[in-house]
C-alpha cells in the first residue's frame, strides 16, 4: 500500500507544506483498520478506494470501515470497527465495555456504543446509545479503542442488575482499584435523576451503604459472609480489623472486637499454597494466644451454618 506523506507545493514565492495522512501509520494504530474518511483525507478518491477493495488489498468490515490485507482478525478489531463506523466522539460502552474492565455477567447481542446526543446511528449489529452527558472524566482508551470509564460503565448498566449484584460489582472494582467511590458519586450527582437505561435510585442505594472509610473486603466470599450475618439480624462485624501480636500486624476479615471473635474467610484459590498454609496457622495461633476465638468459613459454608456459628459465639459471650 502506498505511503502518503508530507508534500511541498510552491505557489509563487511561497512554499506551502501540506501534511497528507500516512495510511499505513493510521492502520498500524487502528488494528489494521482504515475509515473512508481517513482514506479521503489521505487524498484517495472513491474510485481509488474501490480499486483497493476490488484487488483485495482492503476488506470492507462495516460501512465506511476497511481492514487492510494481512491484518489479524480479533474481537478488539471487531469492536473498534463498530466504534469507527459510529463516527467521531463515539465510545464502546455498556455491556460491550464491561469485560474490558473485568465486570462479568453482562451479555448483549450487539456491540454497544455511546454516541453524541444529536447523532442517530442505525447500523446492523450495533446498539448506539445517545448521550449528551459524557465528559472527559467519563472516557478512557484501551489501546486504540475509545471506551467509557469503569464507573460510567457500571452506572450505565445499573438497570440491568439487582442492588446486590451492583454492590458486588462495585466492591470488585474497588478491590481491583479500577474505580473509586468518589468517581462513582461524582458521576451519579452529575447525571439526571430520570435516565432511560440507568437506575439512579439503585446507584444511590448502593452508594448509601458505602460511606467514607468503607472497605470492600478481600473477596466476594467475604462480602457474602457479611451479608448473611447482617441479614440474620446479628450485629455487623468490623471489616479488616487490625490486630497487633508482638511485632506482627494482622488484618482480620471480619471481627467482633469486644468479645474477641475473629471470622476468617478462606477462598481455596488464595489458601492452597504451602507458604500460605503455614502463615495461616501461625496467624491463628497468635490470635488464639492473645484471647481471640477464630471461626473459619469457605465457599462451601452455607448461610445457615455461618449464622448459627456466629450467633452462638456472639450471644454466648
Amino acid at each position: 500500500m502506498a505511503r502518503l506523506n508530507a508534500q511541498t507545493v510552491v505557489t509563487g514565492a511561497t512554499a506551502v507544506v501540506i501534511v497528507v495522512v500516512d495510511l499505513a501509520t493510521v492502520a498500524a494504530r487502528q488494528l489494521g483498520l482504515i475509515t473512508h474518511r481517513q482514506a479521503r483525507a489521505a487524498g484517495l478518491s472513491n474510485d481509488a478506494i474501490s480499486y483497493r477493495i476490488g484487488r483485495g488489498e482492503w476488506r470492507r468490515l462495516r460501512r465506511g470501515v476497511y481492514a487492510i490485507r494481512g491484518a489479524p482478525e480479533s474481537w478488539d478489531q471487531f469492536v473498534l470497527a463498530a466504534v469507527l463506523a459510529c463516527g467521531e466522539s463515539s465510545f464502546v460502552s455498556h455491556a460491550t465495555a464491561s469485560p474490558y474492565w473485568g465486570f462479568r455477567g453482562f451479555e448483549a447481542p450487539n456491540v454497544e456504543t455511546t454516541v453524541p446526543l444529536g447523532r442517530i446511528v442505525r447500523l446492523e449489529g450495533i446498539r448506539a446509545h445517545r448521550s449528551g452527558t459524557l465528559i472527559d472524566a467519563d472516557v478512557r482508551a484501551i489501546g486504540p479503542i475509545p471506551i467509557v470509564s469503569p464507573a460510567r460503565t457500571l452506572i450505565d448498566l445499573s438497570s440491568r442488575c439487582s442492588d446486590a449484584r451492583l454492590g458486588e460489582l462495585v466492591d470488585d472494582g474497588l478491590r481491583r482499584r479500577v474505580l473509586s467511590l468518589g468517581e462513582l458519586r461524582a458521576i451519579a450527582r452529575r447525571l439526571p435523576s430520570i435516565a432511560p437505561g440507568r437506575s439512579p435510585k439503585r446507584v444511590e442505594r448502593v452508594l448509601r451503604t458505602r460511606i467514607a472509610g468503607y472497605h470492600p473486603g478481600d473477596s466476594e466470599l467475604e462480602s457474602r459472609v457479611l451479608r448473611a450475618i447482617v441479614a440474620a439480624g446479628l450485629p455487623e462485624p468490623v471489616r479488616q480489623f487490625r490486630v497487633v501480636v508482638d511485632d506482627r500486624v494482622y488484618f482480620l476479615d471480619l471481627a467482633y472486637p469486644e468479645p474477641k471473635l475473629a471470622i476468617e474467610v478462606d477462598g481455596f484459590e488464595y489458601h492452597r499454597g504451602r507458604d500460605v498454609f503455614d502463615r495461616d496457622r501461625m496467624r491463628q495461633n497468635d490470635l488464639v494466644r492473645v484471647g481471640w476465638t477464630v471461626l473459619r468459613f469457605t465457599s462451601r459454608s452455607s448461610d445457615h451454618e455461618i449464622v448459627a456459628a456466629v450467633r452462638q459465639l456472639v450471644f454466648a459471650r
